[in-house]
């Protein structure tokens, strides 16, 4: 990451390494898929899973801690299986 890029985010991201359960809609399809979070700050994630999702996809993302976390996000960017995802709602 460069300074700029740090310097552009909105809110502070943390790095963990956290389980989380993905769903792609796409039309009438549904997939679900595993993933790890990574990266986590208020308006998105660094998520790592192997799907077919492409920018500009809505995904949801359950995290499997004991909150239960579910949010939808939008996919931002995709290098492999690495994806960049935006938070329609920023955590609170």
């Amino acid at each position: 990451m460069t300074p700029s890029s740090i310097q552009a985010r909105r809110w502070r991201r943390y790095r963990m390494d956290l389980p989380v359960r993905v769903i792609v809609r796409k039309g009438a399809d549904r997939v679900v898929q595993s993933g790890r979070g990574t990266d986590l700050g208020r308006g998105g994630m660094a998520l790592f899973a192997e799907l077919s999702a492409e920018r500009g996809d809505l995904i949801e993302l359950y995290f499997q801690t004991p909150s239960k976390l579910h949010v939808t996000g939008i996919v931002r960017n995709r290098t492999g299986q690495s994806f960049g995802v935006e938070f329609l709602t920023p955590l609170s």
